[in-house]
C-alpha cells in the first residue's frame, strides 16, 4: 500500500533525495539557508524523499507559489527553446518559446525573437499575429510598440499599407513616450531609410525642445541629430546650434556622470571643437587623474588642434603616472622627431626600447641618432648594454667605434674596430670597408700608434684604388686619406718629401679643401719655404666655413718667420681666443714670445696638426 505523508521515516535501507530543486536546495542550505537546519534542529531526513513504492509529498511551506511555478515552467522552456535554437530546431525552439510567453507575457522581447524565428521560417502571418498580441498585452512599453513598427517596415515594407502601418505605430509611441530616445530612434531610422530625412529632422528638433532632465536622453537624441544634418565645414549655422545645444542639456544634466561628460566631450572633439573639448576634458582628469585613457584624448584633441607642447605635455604626464607605457614613450618621441627635436626624443625611445626589448634594428638606428647628436657618453651606455643583449651581432662594437672617438678615448674605440673585426666576417663584411679601416687608422694615430695607423692607412688606399677614379665621391676620400697620412709624417718628422707627395696629390683630387690646403702650407713651412707656406695657409683660411685655431697658428707662424711680427701676433691672438682649452697654454705662450721677440732663424718646430676632415658619420656607412 502506498503512503502519502510530509515525512519520512528516520532511517531507511533504500532511499534517495528527490531530484527536485535539489541543486538549489543544497546551496541554499549550506550557504544562505543553513538555518533550516541548524535552527530548527531539522536533518536531511525531514524533506521530501522517494522510497520504493512510495512517494512522500513535501512539506506545503516547500511548495511552490502560482507564480513561481509559471516563473519555473517559463525558465525551463526558455532553456529549452534555446538548447532547439542552437541546434538549429527553429520550429521546436518557437513551440518552446511560446510555451514560456503563454506563462509570461510581459516578455515582450522574446516575442519579438519568437516573431522572426516564425518570419524566417515562412510564417509572417504567425509572427505578426505574436507581435500585436504582445503590444496588446504590453501597451506601456515602449520597446513592444517599436518591435511591431520594426517588424511591419521589415517583412511588409513593399507593401504600402503595411509601411504605412509601421509609420503608424511608432508615431503613435513617440506620442505616448516623448522621453524615451528609442522610439524618435527607430522613427528617424524608418524616416532616413525612405529618403524623408526633412520629416526626421522635425522630429529630433520637437524632442530638443522637451523638458527632460535624463542626461542620456539628450545623449541618444544628439546621436540622431548627427545622423540627419550634415557635419563639418558648410553646416548650417542654426544646424550646429541645434546640435550643440543638445549635447550641452546632456552636459548640464550630467550632474556626477562623469561617462556622460566624457561622451560629450567626445562629441567636441569629433566635430572640430577642440576648445570646448578641452574645456570638458581638463576638469574631468582632474576628479579621475588616474585615467589614462582620458589624458590620450587630450592629447588626442591638442594634436588635432596643432598645439604640439600642450599634446607633449600630456603624454609627458602618462609617462609620469606609467611609465612602462612604450606606446606614449613612441608617441612623443615621434612628435619630437617630426620637429628635429632629436635629443629630447632619445630618451623616450631608449625608454620604449627597454620596455619592449626591440630588436637589433632598432637599437641600431636609436644608436646613429644619439651619435649624430653628439651624445657620446650616453651612447657609450646604450650600445655597450645593446652588445650584451645582442652578443653576436657586429653592429654595437662597430657604433661604439664612433661613440668613443666622439668622445677622444682612442684607445678604447681601437678595442671596439678589432672586435668590429672579430664579429662582422661573413655576416656583416659591408661593415669592413674603406671607411672602416680610414677611421681605424685613425684611432691608432691619436692613440701614438703610428706604425699600426700607417699600415691601415696604406689598406684603406689600396682599397680606394679598386673604385672608379672618377667618382667625385672616391677622388674626395681619397684625397682626405692621403692628406691624413702626409701630415702624420710632417707631424712627427717622418718621410717629410713623401709626405709633401701624398699631399699635393691630396690637393689636386680636392683642390677646394681648406684642411688638405693647410696641410701643403705646413709642408712648405717645414721645407723652409715661408712666402709659400704663408700663401696656401691664407688660402686655406679662406676655404674654411668656421675659423680654425690650427690654422690661426700656422698662418702666425708663417708670418713670424718672414719678419712680419705685427700679423704673427695678430693671428696668435685669433689663436688663443678660439682654443681656450686643448692649446691655450702653448699658444699663449707662442703669442707672448713673439710679442717679446724670438730669433726667427730658430728652426721651426713640427707644430701641431690640425684637425683632420671628420671621419664618416655613423649614418653613412
Amino acid at each position: 500500500m502506498k503512503a502519502k505523508q510530509s515525512g519520512g521515516p528516520a532511517s531507511l535501507v533504500h532511499r534517495c533525495f528527490v531530484a527536485y530543486g535539489l541543486a538549489g536546495f543544497l546551496a541554499s542550505t549550506l550557504v544562505g539557508g543553513a538555518s533550516l537546519l541548524a535552527d530548527e534542529g531539522r536533518t536531511l531526513d525531514d524533506f521530501a524523499q522517494i522510497y520504493v513504492g512510495q512517494y512522500f509529498e513535501p512539506a506545503e511551506r516547500l511548495k511552490l507559489s502560482e507564480e513561481a511555478r509559471r516563473k519555473s515552467q517559463a525558465l525551463a522552456h526558455y532553456a529549452l527553446g534555446r538548447g532547439f535554437e542552437s541546434r538549429g530546431r527553429a520550429e521546436d525552439a518557437v513551440e518552446a518559446y511560446t510555451e514560456v510567453l503563454r506563462h509570461q507575457p510581459d516578455q515582450f522581447f522574446l516575442a519579438r525573437k519568437t516573431a522572426y524565428l516564425l518570419a524566417r521560417s515562412g510564417r509572417q502571418e504567425e509572427a505578426l499575429k505574436l507581435l500585436e498580441e504582445s503590444l496588446a498585452r504590453n501597451p506601456d512599453e515602449p520597446y513592444a510598440h517599436i518591435s511591431l513598427s520594426e517588424y511591419l517596415a521589415t517583412y511588409h515594407g513593399n507593401d504600402p499599407a503595411g509601411l504605412k502601418r509601421a509609420f503608424e505605430v511608432i508615431e503613435g509611441a513617440v506620442s505616448r513616450f516623448p522621453d524615451e530616445p528609442a522610439v524618435y530612434e527607430h522613427l528617424v531610422k524608418l524616416f532616413l531609410s525612405a529618403d524623408r530625412r526633412d520629416e526626421a529632422r522635425v522630429i529630433v528638433s520637437g524632442a530638443a525642445k522637451r523638458d527632460n532632465r535624463d542626461p542620456v536622453f539628450w545623449l541618444r537624441l544628439g546621436r540622431l541629430a548627427v545622423r540627419i544634418w550634415p557635419g563639418g565645414e558648410g553646416a548650417a549655422p542654426a544646424d550646429a546650434d541645434l546640435i550643440n545645444g543638445i549635447y550641452a542639456k546632456a552636459r548640464e544634466f550630467a550632474g556626477e556622470d562623469g561617462r556622460v561628460v566624457e561622451t560629450v566631450g567626445d562629441f567636441y572633439h569629433a566635430s572640430g571643437q577642440f576648445d570646448l573639448a578641452i574645456e570638458v576634458y581638463t576638469p574631468l582628469i582632474g576628479a579621475h587623474p588616474d585615467r589614462l585613457d582620458l589624458r590620450q584624448k587630450l592629447a588626442q584633441v591638442y594634436a588635432a588642434k596643432g598645439d604640439r607642447e600642450m599634446e607633449v605635455k600630456t603624454l609627458q604626464e602618462i609617462v609620469e603616472i606609467d611609465a612602462e607605457n612604450a606606446e606614449i614613450h613612441k608617441r612623443i618621441a615621434g612628435i619630437f622627431l617630426q620637429t628635429e627635436r632629436y635629443k629630447e626624443a632619445i630618451p623616450h625611445l631608449r625608454a620604449a626600447l627597454a620596455i619592449t626589448k626591440g630588436s637589433v634594428e632598432e637599437y641600431n638606428a636609436l644608436a646613429r641618432m644619439m651619435i649624430e647628436q653628439k651624445e657620446h657618453d650616453a651612447a657609450i651606455e646604450f650600445l655597450e648594454g645593446a652588445s650584451y643583449l645582442f652578443p653576436e651581432a657586429a653592429d654595437f662594437p662597430f657604433l661604439l667605434t664612433f661613440a668613443f672617438a666622439g668622445g677622444e678615448r682612442w684607445e678604447e674605440a681601437v678595442k671596439q674596430f678589432e672586435k668590429t673585426l672579430q664579429l662582422a666576417g661573413d655576416a656583416q663584411p659591408h661593415l669592413l670597408n674603406e671607411s672602416f679601416y680610414f677611421r681605424f687608422a685613425a684611432a691608432h694615430e691619436r692613440s701614438g700608434n703610428f706604425d699600426k695607423a700607417e699600415e691601415l692607412f696604406r689598406k684603406t688606399m689600396g682599397m680606394l684604388a679598386k673604385n672608379d677614379p672618377e667618382d667625385e665621391g672616391v677622388k674626395k676620400f681619397t684625397a682626405t686619406v692621403y692628406n691624413y697620412l702626409g701630415y702624420m709624417w710632417l707631424e712627427n718628422d717622418k718621410n717629410i718629401d713623401e709626405a709633401g707627395e701624398l699631399i699635393k696629390t691630396a690637393a689636386e683630387l680636392d683642390p677646394e679643401s681648406g684642411a688638405i690646403a693647410d696641410s701643403l702650407g705646413w709642408f712648405y713651412f717645414k721645407k723652409g719655404k715661408y712666402e709659400a707656406a704663408r700663401d696656401e695657409l691664407l688660402r686655406a683660411e679662406g676655404l674654411i666655413e668656421e675659423e680654425d685655431a690650427v690654422i690661426f697658428d700656422h698662418i702666425g707662424q708663417a708670418f713670424y718667420h718672414l719678419g712680419e711680427t705685427e700679423r704673427a701676433i695678430e693671428y696668435m691672438e685669433k689663436a688663443v681666443a678660439l682654443d681656450p682649452k686643448t692649446k691655450k697654454e702653448e699658444y699663449s705662450k707662442r703669442l707672448e714670445e713673439y710679442k717679446t721677440g724670438r730669433p726667427k732663424e730658430a728652426e721651426p718646430s713640427a707644430g701641431e696638426a690640425p684637425e683632420p676632415a671628420a671621419p664618416p658619420a655613423a649614418s653613412g656607412e
